[in-house]
C-alpha cells in the first residue's frame, strides 16, 4: 500500500464518511489522482462508497471506511479475552470458566438449532452445520468418509482464547454431539496437538 493510500484510509478514520474534494485538499493531490487511489482501495475491500444527496443537483459521493479498514488500523481483542479468561481463573478458579463455557455452550446450541433443518436427514443438516461455521471462519466442510462424515475445519478464529482455556475445545465437541444426536462425533484431529486441522468422525446412530 502507498504512503498515499495509507494517509487517504487514516484521513476516512479521522473524519468519517468524506466526499472527494476535500480528501484532496487534505494530501494535496488532484481529485483524479485521489479518486485512482481510493479505488484501489475499494478493490481491497477497505473503504466503500455511498452517494448523498445535498440540496439540488446531482448526490455527492461518500467514501468510507469497511470493518476490513478498520481492523488495518489494528485489532486487540484477542489479547483483551485471552486477559479476561486468565483472570477469571484467577479469581474464580476453573469452576467458574467452566461454567461460563457451558453458559456460552447452550446459547450456541439453541442458535445452531434454530438455523438448522432439524428434521432433515444427517448429511443434510451436516451440510447445513458447515456453512454456518463458514460464517463464523471456521473454513469448515464436509467429506464422506465410507458410511460416514468428516466434518474439516481449516482454520480456529478462537485459537488464542482455546489456547489460554482448553474447556473451549472440549466445549465444541459436545455442543457437536449435542447438536448431532444420536449420531456420534469424535474428533480425529486437533489444531492444538499440532495437526493441521481439527476434524470429527460423524457416524449415524444405530
Amino acid at each position: 500500500m502507498s504512503s498515499s493510500q495509507q494517509q487517504l484510509l487514516s484521513l476516512l478514520k479521522r473524519l468519517g464518511p468524506s466526499a472527494i474534494a476535500p480528501l484532496a485538499k487534505a494530501v494535496s493531490m488532484t481529485t483524479m489522482g485521489v479518486r485512482q487511489h481510493l479505488d484501489k482501495l475499494e478493490r481491497q475491500a477497505l473503504i466503500s462508497h455511498f452517494d448523498k444527496q445535498q440540496g439540488k443537483g446531482r448526490p455527492t459521493r461518500h467514501w468510507h471506511l469497511t470493518e476490513k479498514g478498520h481492523q488495518s488500523f489494528g485489532d486487540r481483542h484477542n489479547d483483551m479475552a485471552i486477559q479476561l479468561i486468565t483472570g477469571l481463573i484467577a479469581l474464580q478458579g476453573e469452576a467458574a470458566m467452566t461454567e461460563l463455557l457451558r453458559h456460552r455452550n447452550d446459547q450456541q446450541l439453541e442458535l445452531y438449532r434454530q438455523k438448522l433443518s432439524m428434521d432433515e436427514a444427517l448429511p443434510q443438516r451436516l451440510e447445513q452445520l458447515a456453512r454456518l461455521r463458514c460464517e463464523e471462519g471456521y473454513m469448515a466442510r464436509i467429506e464422506p468418509d465410507g458410511d460416514q462424515w468428516l466434518l474439516i475445519e481449516d482454520h480456529c478464529p478462537i485459537c488464542s482464547a482455546a489456547k489460554a482455556c482448553q474447556g473451549v475445545c472440549q466445549m465444541e465437541l459436545e455442543l457437536f454431539q449435542a447438536l448431532l444426536a444420536p449420531a456420534r462425533v469424535i474428533r480425529t484431529q486437533h489444531i492444538l496437538e499440532h495437526q493441521p486441522r481439527c476434524c470429527y468422525r460423524i457416524s449415524s446412530g444405530s
